[in-house]
């Protein structure tokens, strides 16, 4: 499994039929860190008309919130939150801020907007992925850990640190149905030689 994530606070202005839609993303890391989150843009924005939100605040897609915020029932919140949904974009608060500017959208104009909205602000922001995986410590000599790490980086892993001591020490990460493929050949690749311990799965980043 894997989803993906703002690496960093994003925000993107459009203006809409004269309203002003301020698109905030922000990376969290619980649903109390996201309310925290949302405090702040609702402060920032207090003069604005409405601060409709969406996030999704577990790495299996499971908790989520929205909010419309003042606009009509199912016009915002939802339309933000099914666009985090259908790009699988998790860990992410999605503020979008309006200035109303006189015009009325309608019911069909409003899901419109926001999602546009939302889905303009994804496709800028700097995303990253994560994904299921293990890490692994992988124990060598000089003589083979350059093509231990190619194993490694050619099968779906990324390697995290190498430390160049008495021995090499390589830490990385493997997806997880690529690591008992990438552990074989490893002890194939060093004629057994090389030491591998595994960590717990968890989901990590790939950039």
């Amino acid at each position: 499994m894997e989803y993906k994530a703002v690496e960093s606070e994003f925000e993107e202005l459009i203006v809409i039929s004269r309203s002003k839609f301020i698109t905030t993303l922000i990376p969290i890391t619980s649903q109390e860190d996201a309310q925290e989150k949302l405090k702040i843009i609702k402060k920032k924005y207090s003069d604005a008309t409405h601060n409709c939100y969406a996030y999704i605040s577990s790495e299996n897609a499971q908790e989520q919130k929205f909010s419309d915020d003042g606009e009509p029932q199912g016009t915002a919140g939802a339309p933000i939150l099914e666009v985090l949904k259908k790009r699988k974009v998790y860990m992410t608060l999605a503020v979008v801020t309006r200035y109303f500017g006189g015009i009325k959208l309608g019911a069909s104009g409003l899901v419109g907007a926001y999602s546009s909205c939302v889905a303009s602000a994804i496709d800028k922001a700097k995303i990253v992925e994560y994904k299921e995986s293990i890490e692994i410590i992988v124990n060598t000599d000089y003589s083979t850990y350059k093509k231990l790490q190619e194993i490694i980086e050619n099968n779906d892993g990324k390697v995290l640190n190498i430390d160049y001591s008495d021995n090499i020490v390589i830490n990385a990460v493997i997806v997880d149905n690529k690591i008992d493929d990438v552990i074989a050949k490893i002890v194939d690749t060093s004629n057994g030689k090389a030491q591998v311990k595994q960590l717990e799965k968890k989901y990590n980043k790939f950039i």
